[in-house]
């Protein structure tokens, strides 16, 4: 049930970036303990 959770966060992640992407562009700043995700997308 973990394993499940972790692939629909993934893909909720996926699917605001594109939209965002659609919308003009951004930046994600994603911190999650010593994990830190920085994504910058036009």
């Amino acid at each position: 049930m973990f394993f499940f959770w972790v692939v629909v966060f993934i893909l909720v992640i996926i699917l605001l970036a594109f939209v965002v992407h659609w919308a003009g562009g951004g930046v994600l700043n994603l911190r999650l303990g010593h994990f830190i995700l920085n994504v910058g997308f036009t």
